[in-house]
């Protein structure tokens, strides 16, 4: 497991498992801006270089992968960040969906590893805005080609996606602050002990453990009773369940450090949700942000709220420019 001291902790464990994406809403099993996405990619001539910043374990990444296959030249495409990301192993579908793509891990956005010039379109997808605004965009500016394109997907201050974040968090500290991690080692401690020793102290123990853990569930069940997005809440409930089935095929050792390493990921997800809290912009750093688009000569700079029908919550902004064509001054 990583370790905690590490400024990066966080988003490195999130991308160690198998998650493509962070906080893209999802509806029925689509990525409901995916067609945005493909729409910015399409125009792009065949062989056309393209960077993801902020790529995690490359969902924005994998748009441009959809696209490049309908081309005649394949796409060059690449994505870093500044986590420990390594898709490859693991991202289950990642030999399908990303094996076009160079991924660069610990690489700051602040200070691209590439040669000016060197891009066609640049894409982020509620990243950029992690990072120091201002020197973030002036590398896009100098890795930009002429002529190319950047589109920035950015968390809102008033957004859907902050608001489930807000949510996420309170349930994630409300669970660590409960004894459930606890009260569960302690069960398959008891359980182990009563079905190897068979004597009835020892399976009385184990039905005390089993009733503890069974209260602390009710409780924890109780106080989200009236929660809507239970996605946190449920998926974590049925890891921590399973493992007193495991028993037969691990260990206590083996069994504790799994319990340990679920409350790890819990610990990751409440400061990573944190610092999705905190990256999101209002209108006022969205507008600043715009302007110094401008003030770099950014070309057709856009800035549009993002959301998938008429009338839909806010899922962010569309901050979208092009750099100006250098023209070649006569003889």
């Amino acid at each position: 497991m990583h370790n905690q001291n590490d400024g990066l902790w966080e988003w490195s464990v999130f991308w160690h498992s198998n998650q493509l994406h962070s906080c893209m809403p999802v509806e029925e099993g689509h990525n409901t801006l995916a067609p945005v996405w493909r729409d910015f990619f399409q125009v792009l001539p065949p062989g056309a270089t393209i960077l993801d910043l902020g790529t995690g374990n490359g969902s924005l990444a994998a748009q441009a992968v959809s696209v490049s296959e309908s081309k005649s030249s394949p796409f060059s495409i690449h994505g870093v960040d500044l986590a420990d990301i390594e898709p490859s192993r693991y991202v289950a579908a990642a030999d399908k969906l990303l094996a076009e793509v160079s991924f660069h891990p610990r690489t700051a956005m602040e200070h691209l590893p590439f040669e000016a010039q060197s891009f066609d379109a640049i894409g982020s997808q509620y990243a950029i805005e992690y990072s120091n605004i201002q020197e973030s965009v002036g590398e896009v500016f100098r890795v930009l080609k002429p002529g190319g394109r950047v589109r920035f997907l950015l968390h809102a201050n008033d957004g859907v996606l902050k608001d489930r974040c807000r949510q996420q968090y309170d349930q994630a500290q409300t669970i660590l602050a409960s004894d459930l991690f606890l009260v569960t080692t302690e069960l398959l401690a008891a359980l182990i002990e009563a079905e190897t020793k068979n004597t009835q102290t020892a399976i009385q123990e184990a039905e005390a453990s089993i009733l503890r853990v069974k209260n602390t569930f009710d409780m924890l069940q109780e106080r989200f009773s009236d929660e809507e997005d239970r996605s946190l809440i449920d998926n974590l409930f049925a890891a921590v369940r399973s493992l007193p089935g495991l028993r037969k095929s691990y260990d206590l050792q083996a069994l504790t450090k799994m319990n340990e390493d679920i409350q790890l990921l819990l610990r990751a997800q409440a400061k990573r949700l944190l610092a999705m809290q905190q990256a999101a912009l209002d209108d006022i750093k969205v507008n600043e942000m715009a302007e110094q688009l401008r003030l770099l000569k950014f070309e057709c700079v856009s800035l549009e709220r993002a959301s998938t029908a008429t009338g839909a919550p806010c899922l962010g902004y569309w901050l979208s420019g092009e750099k100006p064509l250098i023209h070649e001054v006569s003889q």
